[in-house]
Order: C-alpha cells, then sequence, then structure tokens
C-alpha cells in the first residue's frame, strides 16, 4: 500500500485536511499528518522565516520516520505561500535522500503576481525550482490553470483540476441552535461567513442594506473575525444598522457549520483570490439559497438562476437587487434549494479523493 504524508495547516482548513486523509484512507492509502502551513501573521519576517525553516525540518525528519511514497502539501500559489513552499521542497530534495514525489494544492492563488514578478527570487530560485521538483499541483479552478497556462505552460502541464471535500450532514437545522443564537422566526436571515476583510464584499454587502426593500424583515449574520472586523462594526453604526445586524465574532468551524443550515440565504460577494470557498459550497451542499460573484469556482460549479444569483463586484446595489429577489421569490428559493442539494454531492468525499487518488497513480 502507498504511503502519504500529509502537510496539515495549523488553523484553517484543518477539518478539510483530515477529511482528505480518511478518504484516501477508505481508498487504501496509509496516511501521515504533519503540520505545514501559514505562520502568525502578527510575527516579524524573520520568525516567520525560522517557522518555516524549523517545519521544513520536522517534515524532513518525519519523511525518514515514516518513508512516504508522496509528500501532499496544502498550501497557496502566491508570493508568500510559494517561498515557503520553494524552502521546504528545496531542503527535502537537499536532504532526503529516498524517493519521493511531491503533490502541492493550493487554496487560492494569485498566479499573475508570482508569475509575472521581475524579482531575481521569484523568476530564477522559486519558480523553477517549485516547476522542476513539484510533480502535480492540484488547483481548484479551471480559471486559476488558464492563468498560469497563459504564463508558464510548463508548469500548466502538472496542473489537475479538483475539489474540497464538503459534508452537508455537519450542518443541522435546529432550535436549540437558533435559540442559543437567538435567531428569530421572523426574520429572514441573510448569513455571511468568513474572514472579515474588505476584499470578501463585506463593506459592499453592509452598504446594500439601506438600499433593500426588505431591509426591515431581515436579519444579517456576520459571522467571523478578521483584520477589518472592528472596522465594519463601526461603519454599522455609522449607517444606523445595529439592529438588523449580529456579529458573531470567531465561532470554532464544527459550531459555525451549523449556521448554514439555519439561514434563509448566504452571500458572499467576494472580490477576492477565492480558490474554492467553503462557505460558498458548504451552503450550497446543505441546499441554501447563494447570491455571490462569478469567479473561479463558483463559476466552474454553479449557474444563475438553478443554483445562484450572480452579483457584480464591489456594487451594493447589485447585492441588494439579488438579496430582494430571493426575499421575493419563495418559489426560485425551493428551486435553488432543491437544486444545491443535488449539486453538493459532487464534493463528496469519496468522489473527490477518487479523483486525486487518479492523479497520484498517475505520477
Amino acid at each position: 500500500m502507498k504511503k502519504i504524508l500529509v502537510g496539515v495547516p495549523p488553523r484553517h482548513h484543518v477539518l478539510l485536511s483530515y477529511d482528505e486523509i480518511n478518504g484516501l484512507t477508505d481508498l487504501g492509502y496509509i496516511c501521515k499528518p504533519v503540520q505545514y502551513g501559514r505562520n502568525d501573521s502578527n510575527i516579524g519576517k524573520l520568525n516567520k522565516l525560522l517557522g518555516v525553516f524549523f517545519r521544513a525540518c520536522n517534515i524532513i525528519r518525519t519523511l525518514y520516520g515514516f518513508k512516504p511514497d508522496i509528500l501532499y502539501l496544502n498550501s497557496r500559489f502566491e508570493p508568500a505561500g510559494s517561498t515557503r513552499d520553494f524552502i521546504t521542497v528545496f531542503m527535502v530534495r537537499l536532504l532526503y535522500y529516498r524517493k519521493l514525489k511531491i503533490v502541492i494544492k493550493t487554496h487560492g492563488s494569485e498566479p499573475e503576481l508570482l508569475l509575472q514578478s521581475h524579482s531575481f527570487f521569484f523568476r530564477r530560485l522559486v519558480v523553477p525550482v517549485l516547476t522542476k521538483q513539484v510533480d502535480a499541483w492540484f488547483f481548484l479552478s479551471r480559471e486559476e490553470r488558464e492563468t498560469v497556462c497563459r504564463y508558464h505552460p510548463q508548469l500548466a502541464a502538472k496542473i489537475f483540476i479538483t475539489s474540497n471535500i464538503v459534508e452537508p450532514d455537519r450542518s443541522v437545522r435546529s432550535w436549540s441552535f437558533k435559540s442559543r443564537y437567538a435567531l428569530p422566526v421572523d426574520k429572514f436571515k441573510v448569513l455571511y461567513v468568513g474572514r472579515i476583510v474588505r476584499e470578501k464584499g463585506v463593506f459592499n454587502l453592509l452598504h446594500s442594506i439601506p438600499l433593500l426593500a426588505c431591509k426591515h424583515d431581515c436579519l444579517f449574520l456576520f459571522v467571523g473575525d478578521g483584520p477589518d472586523w472592528e472596522a465594519l462594526k463601526q461603519e454599522a453604526e455609522r449607517l444606523h444598522l445595529t439592529a438588523c445586524i449580529r456579529f458573531t465574532g470567531f465561532i470554532p468551524e464544527s459550531e459555525c457549520d451549523h449556521f448554514y443550515a439555519n439561514a434563509d440565504m448566504l452571500a458572499f460577494p467576494t472580490y477576492c483570490n477565492e480558490g474554492f470557498p467553503m462557505a460558498l459550497f458548504k451552503s450550497v451542499a446543505v441546499g441554501l439559497p447563494v447570491i455571490t460573484t462569478r469567479i473561479r469556482a463558483a463559476a466552474d460549479h454553479l449557474e444563475a438562476p438553478d443554483n445562484v444569483l450572480w452579483v457584480e463586484k464591489q456594487s451594493p446595489e447589485s447585492i441588494a437587487r439579488a438579496i430582494d429577489t430571493l426575499y421575493q421569490n419563495r418559489e426560485l428559493r425551493i428551486t435553488m434549494s432543491r437544486n444545491n442539494r443535488r449539486k453538493g454531492k459532487r464534493f463528496s468525499r469519496a468522489r473527490v479523493c477518487s479523483g486525486m487518488s487518479e492523479v497520484m497513480a498517475s505520477i
């Protein structure tokens, strides 16, 4: 049986990584987790660099003990993430003497920043080393692969499209959950889940509320935290919208998942470089009507109006029109909910891991 050493992020996508480990184990692989991923954003550059170095050393030590066939790392294809990958891959190839295939899955990317960089470090070191030493890349949308292909066809030849695993059973509709978070039955609950950062469209969503014909019948739930959390709250106060908004702050993923089944729709007007946004596809899998921007994995998998209503980037007016449409059209919500539950079956653990296994077998 083939062995895979799996790099698991320290905070984000941890559950997703273990879903993949379990799915690959079901297919007959022997998997072992090892910590790998983003450092604390609050520490200095030197400490970040030391963190990357020590984690790479730990991976090499684990490789010698476990002796896997494949090293599978979860990362991001952008300058910071690829710098971490470059250091790790370079050290592994330099210090680990056994035969080993390396696979990287990128959760979001900024290919233009990396592949069009004029920096000697990225142009002559990072990109060439990763292109040569990584055997396969998993990307989460066709758009990302096409972008890489425009700038670096050799690298694009190693890219395979996959999805994240979505388990709808983790989101349960219940009166006890609604009571715990004081979610009123008589309000149309508009949900946002994710990091509170401007690029996720949270301020555009906030600014859409005064434009809504249905605003007095709605409750807006902002679930998550992030660097713009306080600024968003202050803007809500300035606009006198606090009565119809709930800011929950950070909630652990296992608890957060239940919001999807206990809301009426998801508003996710991101203009960030998303890969396969879990908030969006968790909503789809439980049958929640959604509005979002037509980018990357959303564009690959969803169609309007069967699964989604598309909104324009950075447009409160477009968001308001979509929310009003869903609020007013119950039949559309019912149809979208049924279609989305069906669509969510595409992202089952068995289906996603089976596709990943085919790629790993091919290398």
